[in-house]
């Protein structure tokens, strides 16, 4: 790779033998081992655990019953439980259908050994680790899938370097699983408009750069709760237990179970906004409020499937909506009208964060010059 001011020369080698790309932009969504990161230089720093976990799907011999409850019948080994069983020797997992003699299984532990990725789990290693974790055998048949992995935490220094950029496993490894996906959506929703922007040239100076700003932010965030999942999952003594126990007590509670929610999924970040007075809403995301139209019922998350700005003008202030018809070619221009009116506009970002609100009957002289700054900032010229 190599780039200049006005694009980026790639050459790649693939089946077909080598050959050169020319770009205006190269964007890395090539994974944990990610090329483009590391031909761009930019560091990867973190923590990879000593935890090796294996995760398969078999199918079982007849001599193995499925019990009504999820449990397995194991000739010489007796029941092993549904669910999750943690020893001193590490966790395991089992999830059964009675009407399947499909399973799928799960181990984690600490392991000295380096496996290398290339090299494909099997059925004995995994016999093998749940003998060590359990200290049972298990009867296996077909297997379904074999996968075994580790748990990084790491996060590029950057998400920018020039016209090279990262978005996914390329920017962020998280020690916990399901939450990357998250992550790696909303990489990609927030750095779309921005390059579409940058490439039809209205892009206001630095919004590109605001992709970093915002994603390494979230990332940061993310990193923080798969973190405390480590130090809730990886401890074995009494005080560890305790720690779990008060932690699922707390998540009974509606409030703290709203907060962990909105932290798995993302939805709790509020991205720094430009200019000043904002209202308390600015940044973070839109809510789908339910809207009354005259073509009848809609849905914020509706209007925001064209993937374009949306400027929402829910108390049928004509000022506010002539202020944004200066951007009509960007920005689509709604009037609906909602239960429990929460502002009187809303201006929302492609990626369905929003950039600007006006408060309930907010004067016309503070509100409009709000509007048109943030309209700038976000939208260019109009």
């Amino acid at each position: 790779m190599s780039q200049d001011d006005a694009a980026v020369i790639v050459d790649v080698r693939g089946p077909d033998g080598p050959y050169r790309v020319t770009a205006r932009y190269l964007v890395g969504c090539d994974g944990a081992r990610s090329r483009v990161r590391d031909g761009a230089g930019i560091p990867f720093l973190g923590t990879t655990y000593p935890e090796v976990n294996r995760l398969a799907q078999f199918t079982l011999p007849d001599t193995v019953t499925v019990l009504a409850n999820g449990d397995l019948d194991v000739p010489g080994s007796g029941t092993i439980r549904a669910g999750f069983t943690r020893t001193d020797r590490g966790l395991f997992g089992l999830g059964t259908s009675p009407a399947s003699k499909v399973v799928s299984l799960y181990t984690t532990e600490d392991e000295g050994i380096e496996y290398d990725d290339d090299t494909p789990m099997t059925v004995t290693e995994l016999q093998d680790s749940i003998r060590r974790v359990l200290g049972a055998d298990l009867p296996l048949e077909e297997p379904l899938r074999l996968s075994r992995f580790t748990f990084k935490a790491r996060q590029a220094e950057r998400y920018r370097d020039g016209r090279i950029l990262l978005a996914g496993d390329a920017a962020h490894l998280f020690p916990a699983t399901g939450v990357a996906l998250n992550a790696g959506m909303l990489d990609a929703v927030n750095l779309a408009w921005k390059l579409a922007a940058d490439i039809h040239g209205w892009a206001p100076a630095g919004l590109l750069d605001t992709y970093h700003d915002e994603r390494s932010l979230a990332g940061a965030r993310t990193m923080l709760h798969t973190q405390a999942q480590v130090a809730l999952r990886r401890g074995y003594d009494p005080a560890a237990e305790a720690l779990r126990q008060v932690f699922q007590e707390l998540l009974v509670d509606e409030q703290p179970l709203h907060r962990m929610g909105a932290l798995v999924a993302g939805t709790d970040i509020r991205y720094p906004m430009p200019g000043s007075h904002h209202h308390p809403s600015a940044g973070t995301f839109a809510a789908d409020l339910t809207l009354h139209t005259d073509q009848g019922t809609t849905s914020v998350a509706e209007l925001m499937r064209t993937a374009r700005p949306i400027f929402l003008d829910l108390a049928d202030r004509p000022e506010l909506r002539e202020t944004a018809d200066d951007w009509g070619q960007r920005v689509e221009v709604h009037t609906a009208k909602t239960d429990d009116r929460p502002v009187d506009a809303l201006l929302i970002r492609p990626d369905a964060h929003i950039a600007w609100a006006a408060t309930t009957d907010e004067p016309a002289d503070s509100a409009v010059p709000a509007l048109r700054e943030a309209l700038s900032g976000w939208f260019g010229t109009p």
